[in-house]
């Protein structure tokens, strides 16, 4: 959700539909076939990062799509352990991503490019528990996290002075 725009998923359909203040649909961008949504924000330059299982690979990713759903690239994290459901994401000004990963406790700071920057919150700090609600206060600088089964939020200050 942004100030003037609501984005929602459809895991069944495989759509991406967005909606202006008023309720009004503006667009749906069909994703490819084996692409199934669980969360998706719109970037600063008018894209969108889908967390989302990718059925043919069989693995979580977090894509970037254009309005058109065509695929911009891919970001799954091989390198320190495979990603898990990536239930929802925030996203800052710069395009910089905020993952949740709740298979593996923790999140990840992705740039705009998606490389991964860190990890910049880990499960020791989300007191092992899944993170699941994200919400991103540039101003600043606290990230939001909401935990799975009713574990309360926690507020993290990851604004770089």
């Amino acid at each position: 959700m942004t100030s003037t725009r609501l984005l929602v998923t459809s895991w069944d359909t495989r759509q991406l539909i967005q909606f202006d203040a008023v309720g009004d649909e503006l667009r749906r961008v069909q994703l490819p076939d084996d692409m199934l949504p669980y969360h998706a924000v719109e970037s600063p330059t008018g894209t969108f990062i889908v967390g989302l299982y990718n059925g043919q690979l069989q693995q979580c990713q977090v894509a970037e799509v254009n309005t058109g759903g065509e695929v911009l690239r891919q970001f799954s994290d091989s390198r320190l352990s495979p990603l898990g459901v990536t239930q929802h994401m925030a996203v800052d000004s710069h395009g910089n991503i905020f993952v949740s990963d709740n298979d593996n406790p923790r999140i990840l700071l992705v740039d705009a490019q998606l490389s991964l920057r860190r990890v910049i919150i880990d499960d020791h700090q989300l007191n092992n528990e899944a993170p699941q609600r994200l919400c991103y206060r540039e101003q600043s600088g606290q990230l939001l996290v909401g935990l799975v089964g009713g574990g309360g939020v926690l507020v993290f200050d990851v604004l770089r002075r």
